[in-house]
């Protein structure tokens, strides 16, 4: 097509917004922009949106860079989901059945009225379970509200520890988990399974993996030395951000979806 779209992964931290446009090439991916825009505090605590209007002045700017044809990639904080393994029923069901037995199972477990919680869900056939993430609706409808007032192309919300198994693919035998830190916490994505730690909980990416129950050669961690999401883009322009470890959860939300 004469136009390349814009992939764009944005992800929204306690301090500042990282952002990373991609487009895909007949080589692979090819870097466009990447942006680095800072939070007033308060804006953002602990991966909840307090101030909605003062993100939407953050990223009023920001948004006049995007071309028309683009499509966004917002990460969710893993913080603010919930994760839980429901076993299949014994009856075959069709895909609406499946949508609102889960639905009835998640709001019974957690006691929780029907409309206040937004879930997606993936089948394990192999153990026979469907593996449920819930995240409650008024915290999606603020992001959703958010992509509105911008006049944003929303392509998807995921979970930021999710949108590392897109990184799963390039990662060599024996490793099987992809971790990424910040200030606070550890970020972490297998293949049926991610989610969080808190530093407290594991200092270093070897306490990490003990949590998890991996030997250390089973996981590397998003930084120099290590694993360069950076390094997979088969073309980009320099500048690149000095702190490029920071931007992992953006190209991997970039990165997630191959449609050109």
């Amino acid at each position: 097509m004469a136009f390349k779209i814009w992939h764009t992964g944005v992800h929204i931290q306690q301090d500042k917004i990282l952002a990373v446009a991609l487009v895909r090439e007949k080589t692979g991916w090819g870097l466009r922009r990447w942006w680095q825009l800072p939070l007033a505090v308060g804006t953002v605590s602990e991966g909840q949106i307090l101030k909605p209007e003062q993100l939407t002045a953050a990223l009023a700017e920001w948004r006049k860079m995007l071309p028309l044809h683009h499509r966004i990639f917002l990460a969710f904080p893993a913080s603010r989901t919930l994760q839980r393994t429901l076993p299949r029923p014994a009856m075959t069901l069709r895909d609406s059945e499946q949508v609102a037995w889960i639905t009835s199972a998640m709001n019974r477990e957690l006691d929780m009225a029907h409309d206040a919680l937004r879930f997606d869900f993936a089948e394990d056939t192999f153990s026979q379970t469907f593996h449920v993430t819930a995240a409650q609706n008024k915290e999606i409808s603020t992001l959703l509200e958010l992509a509105k007032a911008l006049r944003l192309r929303l392509a998807a919300i995921t979970p930021d520890a999710g949108a590392l198994t897109h990184f799963l693919p390039f990662l060599a035998t024996p490793v099987q988990c992809i971790a990424w830190r910040d200030k606070d916490q550890w970020l972490w994505a297998m293949r049926h399974q991610w989610g969080r730690r808190g530093l407290a909980e594991a200092p270093d990416v070897e306490q990490l993996a003990a949590l998890l129950a991996l030997g250390v050669e089973e996981i590397v961690c998003c930084e120099a030395g290590r694993f360069d999401p950076w390094s997979l883009l088969t073309r980009s322009q320099p500048p690149l951000p000095e702190n490029g470890a920071d931007f992992s959860v953006a190209l991997a939300l970039a990165m997630g979806d191959a449609a050109s």
